[in-house]
């Protein structure tokens, strides 16, 4: 094997590698708000628009209609979410079967795979723009700071345990 053969196989392995590990987010963004303190809808992690709408105080019509919004997103994304599992585990079972394999030979399902995920990003932006048609223009500049305000935070956060700061004083 050549070297630029080498390092074309290599690629197409970390590739491969990289759709496969980023399945997992996938599965996390169909998943629904997390339990607890009430309805914190969003992609698993209580964010939508960029900040934890709970901070929003919805109102009760408000938190139901949301609700209602991520319910059909839910169920319009799983069958999405399946198939691109499926065609990723198809992907890793190609790339570690035996024999010669050539960029060529997955094309078509690292086609589907970003068809798969370009469907889920338009649900997702749907979704999005359902949810923020509910808010009102308070809730709206209450979000845009509170993003801000995260922004910065993971900022600091980046400044403080970057490369190159040291853990000791």
């Amino acid at each position: 094997m050549t070297k630029a053969n080498g390092r074309i196989m290599w690629s197409l392995i970390t590739g491969a590698a990289l759709v496969l590990a980023c399945s997992m987010p996938v599965g996390a963004q169909a998943q629904g708000p997390p339990q607890g303190r009430g309805p914190r809808p969003g992609w698993g992690n209580g964010l939508m628009l960029g900040v934890p709408l709970h901070t929003l105080n919805l109102t009760p019509d408000q938190q139901s209609q949301v609700k209602s919004i991520l319910s059909t997103y839910r169920a319009s994304a799983r069958p999405i979410v399946q198939q691109l599992r499926q065609t990723q585990g198809g992907l890793g079972d190609r790339l570690l079967a035996p024999g010669q394999l050539q960029p060529a030979d997955m094309q078509s399902q690292l086609q589907q795979i970003s068809q798969l995920r370009s469907q889920l990003l338009q649900l997702s932006a749907q979704a999005t723009l359902d949810v923020r048609s509910l808010l009102t223009p308070e809730q709206l500049a209450a979000a845009a700071q509170t993003k801000a305000k995260m922004s910065d935070l993971r900022s600091q956060m980046h400044q403080l345990l970057g490369p190159g700061t040291s853990t000791q004083p």
